[in-house]
C-alpha cells in the first residue's frame, strides 16, 4: 500500500504547485548576474600579444603565424566559459558575454579570427610582433619609436655593440 501512496502523494503535491518549468526557448532563459557565456573579442582593442592563449585551459584560443600576419583564433566549440582570458588580457579586449546558445550547422561557424599585421624589424626586416602591440605599448611606456621597431635579436646585438664601444671591448 505504501508503494501506491507515494505516487499519489507526489501527484497531489504536483497538482497544488502547478507548472514550474519555463517555456524556454519560447521565453527568455533565466540567467543569473554571475552567469558566464561565450567571450567576445574587440579587434580594435586587441594587441595580438597572445596572453589569452597562454591561460586558456581547453585551448579554445590559439595563435598562428600566416606569413606576415598573426591570427588569433577563438573556437567556441572548445570554450568552457571560464573567463580566464578576459581576466588576463592586458588590453581589455576580451569580454565575457551571456551568450550560450552556440548551435551551428558547421564547425567553421564556431570559429572567429582576429587578424593582426606584423611589424618588421627596422634593422633585419623580419616580422616580429603585431603592429597594434607596438602602438599601444608606446602609448603606455616611454620608449622611442626607433627602439620599439627593433626585434629582440637586433636589440641584443645593438646593446652588445654599445657595451663594447663604451668599455673598449671589441665585438
Amino acid at each position: 500500500m505504501s508503494r501506491i501512496a507515494s505516487p499519489l502523494k507526489l501527484l497531489t503535491i504536483a497538482l497544488k504547485v502547478g507548472r514550474v518549468t519555463k517555456k524556454y526557448p519560447f521565453g527568455p532563459p533565466l540567467l543569473t548576474e554571475s552567469f558566464r557565456g561565450a567571450i567576445s573579442i574587440d579587434p580594435a582593442k586587441c594587441w595580438g600579444c597572445g596572453a589569452c592563449t597562454l591561460v586558456c585551459p581547453p585551448n579554445a584560443l590559439t595563435m598562428r603565424l600566416e606569413g606576415e600576419k598573426i591570427v588569433l583564433e577563438y573556437f567556441k566549440g572548445r570554450c568552457i566559459f571560464c573567463g580566464m582570458c578576459a581576466d588576463t588580457c592586458p588590453a581589455n579586449a576580451i569580454t565575457v558575454t551571456k551568450e550560450f546558445e552556440l548551435a551551428a550547422t558547421s564547425v567553421e561557424d564556431l570559429k572567429e579570427d582576429v587578424i593582426h599585421k606584423m611589424s618588421k624589424c627596422a634593422i633585419c626586416g623580419k616580422p616580429f610582433v603585431a603592429t597594434a602591440e607596438i602602438r599601444d605599448v608606446m602609448k603606455m611606456q616611454p620608449i622611442t619609436e626607433e627602439y620599439a621597431n627593433i626585434c629582440p635579436e637586433c636589440r641584443k646585438k645593438r646593446a652588445v655593440k654599445a657595451f663594447g664601444m663604451r668599455f673598449g671591448a671589441s665585438t
